[in-house]
This record gives structure tokens, sequence and C-alpha cells, in this order.
């Protein structure tokens, strides 16, 4: 009998080995050649791609086409199965490989009609970006050959191929962006129904414009001087239901979380008497990380940069005389109609008093382990009918799909040489709308949104519009001259952290989706700051500032809870303990700040309690980008038609809140005592693999949960799956001194040691400085490959 256990035993454990012998290999043979030669047909001449010891690639080619080329055979190395995610997510054919759970994104994307949309637009392209697409798309295609039966374990597991790829594959990574960046029809239909239940009065004061803390690029006075705003900011604020409303998204859900920041400063206050240039978009935190590091040098092209998967050349960079970058400008390129149909299954609308016939648009979404879904979308004269309620629905009017759209140019900036040049690119760009910084080596700072803005015959767009007439159609776009632009501002600094950029003098409506502005004024403070100290920036006091997690608005609420308790007394003896604390905090949002978790509470159940008397259920769907500036005002203003029925005073609506922020802090925590409650432990960073979520894949392919600093409104922006999704700082002194950096790796393969090696300096604010000179690349060259045509 123990002869058979031990045989058993020892079949078990061979069993076991043979299956991580498979596994291995399985793993390992998609791990790309770093060194030697390899074949890519599509080639007119050799090209050279070095790697350095993060694996941060430079190619080297004959020609932009050929680089292309080369790029996207890179790209399909490292990049290839988040590449084919991304064209499924705008394409709606995610349920095709991950079954029924992503069949309502599928739904989302077959409606808003991209896959139609990036066919039309890659017949519209022009000669040039066509001519380089299908360059990329050659390069894709040629790795796929080369690696059939070694693809990314991805595949395998999921038993699955990728199909070719295609210059329309690359539009629709730019709808997948525009899904990312410019979606604001949800809101705007909360906004429709909040305003329905609360009034035109008090919608006004809740969906609040105006800041002090606004600082216009274009359009108004210039920034309140640094006395003043900070002397504001003493005053109580603050809610980020709005920022947190993409976190609460289920898994399956690949859309993104979105804020960035970006500024600039003139030789003026810096150590080298030339600009810098600092630049970090907040996206979604995924294994792989949405951006790629890459080089691209050829005859009259060396810039360096981070690239899309899925898309050639650079995106955000410098090339050898300029540096841009970029934050969401949240430009309202999306508006929604009101629909009448004739009843409720009707397919017949009003449309300037007659009954028209909507467009059916029949979408067959492939699902895994079951039948087809047959999706039958509504099209009217406005667009595709997004909700349909009843006889009423609501079509909805984009940018991104209208003609096109999807045919961005921003790869084309890497060219331009001059702030002319830039313009002169910046023209063709249709979205989505971005806040543009510009620096160059001839000392000139510079500000442009390039993008297709519609023009309303009435009415903005900020809620649902009637559809019935054509009296709240698009007319045109707003010429590119009237776009905001600035050139050389007198004050030598220029910022943008997703904020209003625009005042009141500027002549066209923008949007009103901008966000709360104390990332603009934390900037702001902190650039000034040293300036008045006389100290010249560095590159590596930008990176500082990127990573400041000072955050006004619990700084500002711990103030109005102390001036509170002033009048009422709190009767709890760890609410008196806690404002003892808020007494010396200092507003960092540090890992072990028990001071921001206590005032993160208290703004939760403030803003609850203010709202849900008016809201009841429809709280929730006040999800407004500015939710924290209406609550500074209330707290200012004090008004009583806010203060809830049966309570005396803001104070006592203050230290009631704190009081039941400690019992939601005690619940969430599992512990009483308030020196547990530590704020990094509360919203613990997860950069997760779509495959990596549970269980022993999340061990080996995810990173976290770990500690984390910052919130939603700090320079840091922090959140439990989203921040910085790439740091840039470009010196135009010494563009080897510049700081490029991502918050993962260049590979997006498990178990290539450049799957997470930039992690530990992300993580920690370190800087990074990958090669750009030819002295520096000969200094830290670590591989070479040499790509040869037939």
């Amino acid at each position: 009998m123990r002869n058979v256990l031990r045989k058993i035993l020892y079949l078990a454990v061979g069993l076991l080995g043979l299956a991580l012998l498979v596994a291995g290999w399985v793993v390992y043979r998609a791990l790309p050649e770093y060194e030697g030669t390899a074949s890519l047909p599509a080639l007119d001449a050799e090209v050279v791609i070095e790697r350095d010891p993060l694996g941060v690639a430079r190619i080297r080619a004959a020609s932009l086409l050929d680089a292309a080329t080369a790029q996207g055979f890179l790209l399909a190395q490292d990049r290839l199965w988040q590449m084919d995610l991304i064209r499924r997510a705008a394409a709606g054919e995610l349920s095709e490989i991950f079954g029924a759970a992503t069949l309502e994104s599928d739904r989302e994307a077959r409606t808003l009609g991209f896959r139609a949309a990036a066919e039309r637009d890659a017949a519209l392209l022009d000669d040039d970006s066509r001519q380089l697409l299908e360059a990329y798309a050659a390069g894709v295609n040629s790795y796929l050959e080369q690696q059939r039966g070694r693809l990314p374990w991805e595949f395998t597991v999921l038993r699955y191929e990728p199909r070719p790829w295609t210059p329309r594959d690359t539009l629709l990574v730019a709808a997948y962006m525009y899904r990312v960046l410019a979606s604001s029809w949800r809101s705007e239909l909360n906004r429709a129904r909040v305003t329905a239940r609360l009034g035109e009065a008090r919608a006004r004061e809740l969906y609040v414009v105006d800041s002090p803390l606004d600082h216009y690029v274009v359009g108004g006075s210039v920034p309140t001087p640094l006395r003043h705003r900070t002397e504001f900011l003493q005053r109580p604020v603050e809610d980020h239901t709005a920022t947190f409303m993409p976190f609460l998204e289920p898994v399956e859900d690949l859309t993104v979380a979105v804020g960035s920041n970006n500024w600039v400063v003139s030789g003026a206050w810096t150590y080298s008497g030339k600009p810098l240039l600092a630049n970090d978009t907040h996206l979604r935190l995924e294994l792989p990380c949405i951006w790629y590091l890459l080089q691209i040098t050829a005859p009259g092209w060396n810039v360096r940069g981070f690239a899309l998967p899925g898309v050639p050349l650079i995106i955000i960079g410098h090339n050898e005389r300029i540096a841009w970058g970029f934050t969401n400008n949240g430009a309202d390129v999306q508006d929604l109609y009101i629909e009448t149909f004739r009843d409720e299954t009707s397919h017949e609308y009003l449309r300037n008093g007659r009954w028209v016939a909507a467009e059916v648009r029949r979408e067959v979404i492939r699902v895994r382990g079951q039948d087809d879904v047959v999706h039958d979308v509504l099209v009217t004269a406005h667009g595709p009918v997004v909700v349909r309620e009843g006889s009423r629905g609501y079509a909805m009017r984009w940018v991104a799909t209208e003609p096109g759209g999807l045919g961005a140019r921003f790869f084309w900036l890497g060219r331009a040489r001059n702030w002319e040049e830039f313009l002169a690119v910046s023209q063709e760009i249709v979205g989505p709308a971005q806040n543009t910084v510009y620096a160059d080596v001839d000392g000139n700072i510079g500000y442009v949104l390039p993008a297709r803005v519609p023009i309303r015959r009435q009415g903005n767009g900020a809620v649902p519009m009637a559809g019935e007439t054509d009296d709240h159609d698009w007319i045109g776009y707003i010429p590119f001259a009237e776009l905001p632009q600035v050139l050389n501002p007198r004050e030598g600094i220029l910022v943008t952290a997703n904020a209003r950029v625009v005042g009141p003098s500027y002549p066209h409506h923008l949007t009103e989706n901008w966000v709360a502005p104390h990332r603009t004024a934390r900037i702001h403070q902190l650039l000034e700051e040293q300036m008045q100290r006389g100290e010249k920036f560095r590159p590596e006091d930008f990176l500082r500032i990127q990573t400041d997690v000072l955050s006004l608005p619990h700084l500002t609420l711990a103030r109005a809870l102390l001036k509170a308790a002033e009048h009422v007394p709190p009767r709890d003896p760890r609410l008196r303990t806690l404002l003892d604390r808020l007494q010396s905090w200092d507003g960092l949002a540090r890992v072990d700040s028990v001071e921001t978790a206590f005032a993160d509470a208290v703004r939760r159940e403030l803003l609850e309690r203010l709202l849900t008397p008016h809201l009841g259920e429809q709280t929730q769907q006040y999800s407004w980008f500015r939710s924290s500036v209406f609550l500074e005002n209330i707290l200012q203003e004090r008004p009583a038609h806010w203060l809830p029925e049966g309570v005396a005073s803001y104070d006592a609506l203050l230290l009631a809140a704190a009081e039941a922020a400690l019992e939601q802090l005690a619940t969430q925590t599992g512990t009483a005592n308030p020196n547990h409650w530590e704020w990094g432990k509360l919203v613990p960073l997860e950069i997760l693999h779509p495959l990596g979520r549970s269980g022993m894949l999340r061990s080996l392919l995810s990173i976290g949960p770990l500690p984390q600093p910052g919130t939603p409104h700090t320079v840091k922006q922090t959140g439990r799956r989203f921040g910085p999704a790439m740091r840039f700082v470009a010196d135009t002194a010494d563009w080897d001194n510049s700081i490029l950096l991502i918050p993962t790796g260049q590979s997006g393969q498990w178990p290539s040691p450049h799957y997470r090696d930039q992690f530990p300096a992300w993580f920690e604010g370190r800087a990074l400085r990958p090669p750009f000179s030819d002295a520096a690349w000969q200094r830290v060259r670590r591989h070479t490959l040499r790509l040869l045509p037939d």
C-alpha cells in the first residue's frame, strides 16, 4: 500500500512538473528577441532598434515609413494583446473573447457606432496619414505572421488568435481614447434629471460655474494674486463624487477615469535660461499601462516621448527643437437631443412638424459560450438613440463620429520645428480636445486648444435639448483662429489641470465640463512660492510638484471644522482628539495621515446630508465635476434654504457630519481607534492585469494593494486604480536631462524583466532619464536588433 501511495505521489509531482513546464513554455515562447536580426519584408531598407537597460527603444530608420513599420513590429512585440483589447473595446467585440461579462460595454460601443465610423474615416485619410497607418499595420502583421503558434499567453488562455491589423484599427484606438476622454452624455442626462427634481434656481447653485480659485489662460483677468488665493483657501470645501464615479464601474468596463496636469515656464525662471515643460496624464492604471516610451529617428525626424499602442509615432514628447504636453480640456463636443417618438414602440419621431422614420442599424454581437446577440440601434437626424424611455428617446451627436472625427493627427506634432509649424499641425487636429502647452529651444512658451468644437444655433448643450426642431442643431465649428491660444504670456508661466481655461470675455461656449480648480491653484502656488524665493527651476523641482500631496479641499474643510467646534463643542472624546490633530495638520495626504481619512469621511457625510433631503434616491446622480465648489460656496455663504430641516446651524451640521464620520470610519476599518484610520490603507493602489484580478494570477500579474499618498484633489492625483499614467519633464536646454517614465514597464508580457521595472521609480517619485542624444545612447545601449527587408 505504501508503494502504491508513493507511486501516486511521484505521478502527481511529475504531472505538476509537466504542467509547470508547459505553462512556462507557453509564457516564455512569446518573449521577443532584443538582439540579432529579424526579417521584416515590408521595409525598404534596414532598420535598427536599440534598447536601454529598461527596455526603452530607439528606432533608427532610413525613412519615416520604414520607422512606422518598425514601430508596428516593435509594439506588437511588447503590447500585442493590449492592442487587440483596445480595438475590441472600441469596436464592441470584447464579448467574443470574454463572454457575457462584457456585453453591456459592447452594446454601448455598438450603439455609438465606432466600427462604422472607423471604416468610413479610414477612407477619408489624407495620403500621408494613410501611408503611415498602412506602414504601421504592415509591421504589426509581419510580427503576427512570424509568431504564429508563439503569441502572448493571453491568446492561448483565451483560445483565440488576433486578426490582422488595419488602418481602421488605429482609428479604433482613437475612438477608444475619445470614449475615455470626451464622453459627457451621462453627466448631461443626470444633470437634467437632477434639475427636474430641484428646479432651475437651486440647480444653478448645485451646478456652479465660477470659483475664486479659477485661473484663466485666456478670456479674463490674470490669476488671483497668491496672497489673496491663500486667504480664500482658509475657507471650507470639498466633494469628489464626480472624480470617483469611474472607479465604481464594473471591472469589465474598460472606460478610464481622466485628469492630468501640465505647465510650462519661460527661461526667465529656470536654471538654464531655457523653458521647462511638465506633463503627467491621469488615467486608469492597468498592466500594461496605456503609454509606451519610444524614440524615433529618421531623416528630418528625431522625436522621443510617449506612444499609444496601436498608433504610429509619438503623441506626447519632444524633438530636437520643441516639446509639448496635454491635459484634457473637457470641451463639450457631445450633445443629447430629446426625440419624441409616436408611441412607446414606434420608430417614428417628430422632426420639424413631421413624423420621420428613424434608421434601424442592426448590430450582431458575438458572445463567447452563447448565441449571438442582436442589438438594434435607432438613429435619428441627430445620431444614435443612447437611452429610450417609452415615447421619449435621447439621441447623441458627437464630433468623434462625424465624418473625419477619428482621423486624429496628434502624431504629426513631432514634425513641427517652431510655434508657427506647431499651430499648422494643430489646426488639422479634430480631437479629443486637449489643453496643449508648448516650449521650444528659442525660448518660446505657448498654449493652444486644438479641437473641433461645435457652435449651436441655440443653447450650449449642457443638458439634453429639444430635438423636435432644428433650433439647437450644430451650425459649424469654432474657427481654429478663435480657439484659445497664448504665446509668451507676460508672467512667463502657463498651467492647466483640467480646470477652467477661458474667462467670461471669451466669445464662444467651449464647455462647462471642467473640474474643480484645486490642482491648478496648488501648482500655481508652488511655482509662485519658488519664484518669490528667487530659486530657479530645475527638472527635479517639477517632478517634486508632480508628486505633491497637499489636498486643498481636505485642508480647508478641516479649518471649517475647527471653527465650527468653537461654537458647537464636540461631545465624543474621539472627535475632540481628532480636532486637536487637525490644529497642527499641514494638509498633506500622507500614507499614515489620519487627518485626511477623517476629513474625507466628513466631506462625504456632509454632502449627503445636504443633498439627500432634496434629491432622495437621486443623490447619487449628482456627479458634477465641481461639486467641491458647490460645497465651498454653501459653507462660505451658509444659505438657509440648503440647511437641512431640524438642524440649528451650519456649525451644528458640520459637527453632526463629523460625529457620523467617526462611525463610518470605525465600520470601514474595523476598529474604533482613530490611530488606525490611516489614509493610505483606505485607498490602496491596485494596478491590475485584465486577467489578473484574483487568486494566484493576481499575485503574479498585478501590483498591489499598496498604501499610497494623495487624493483625487492633489497634484499627484490618486485613486485606487487611477493616477499618473506617465510623467514627463522636458528640459529644452538639455534633452538628455529630461525626465520620462511610465507606471509599470515597456513590456505587456509577463514575465519579461520590463513588465514592471519602472514601477519603483514611479511609486517613489524618482526621476528616470532615458537617453536621447547619440552620446547618451552609446553610454547605456543594452540591446541592438536589426530588421532586414527581403
